[in-house]
């Protein structure tokens, strides 16, 4: 399977695998054009699941709502979007509407930019409380605020659109 990972906006091609060398056991991972690596994986039967790369296990627990992915493993949280690359759903384009959907839930605590407001990539436009941190969401890309679906104060849904710019 071939998925486009997306790290924050940071995209990453992911080929996973089985590992028929040995004997159908673990997988092979290879990320953007990397040498692949083995990993064997666990699905716990309580959630989560265990990883076993280079001798060290890893525990990881996983919520999903359609393609993000939050992962909490030993203290620290990662957001991570996944789309197969045979899926129907694909992410918005460089040129065209953007989106930006909160990754976590949280508590938006300022919104930076109104409607109609010329933004440019990298612009910071939603500050959002999660995890007891203050996160700046910025534009993924340059264009004109089209609409803002949060107000200041109220809390959110991982998934949930926040902003989208045209």
């Amino acid at each position: 399977m071939v998925f486009d990972a997306y790290f924050g906006e940071q995209p990453h091609k992911v080929k996973i695998e089985e590992d028929i060398k040995n004997g159908g056991g673990g997988f092979l991972v290879t990320i953007d054009a990397g040498d692949p690596f083995h990993i064997d994986a666990i699905d716990k039967l309580a959630g989560g699941y265990s990883l076993l790369f280079k001798g060290k296990s890893y525990e990881f627990d996983i919520e999903s709502k359609d393609n993000l992915y939050t992962v909490l493993s030993r203290g620290n949280l990662y957001c991570v979007e996944l789309i197969h690359q045979k899926s129907t759903s694909t992410r918005l384009k460089e040129f065209g509407e953007k989106k930006i959907i909160s990754r976590m839930p949280g508590k938006i605590i300022k919104v930076l930019a109104k409607v109609g407001d010329i933004v440019t990539k990298g612009q910071g436009l939603i500050i959002m409380e999660a995890m007891k941190m203050e996160n700046e969401l910025k534009a993924p890309s340059s264009g004109k605020v089209k609409d803002i679906k949060v107000k200041e104060g109220k809390t959110v849904d991982a998934g949930v659109d926040l902003l989208l710019i045209e």
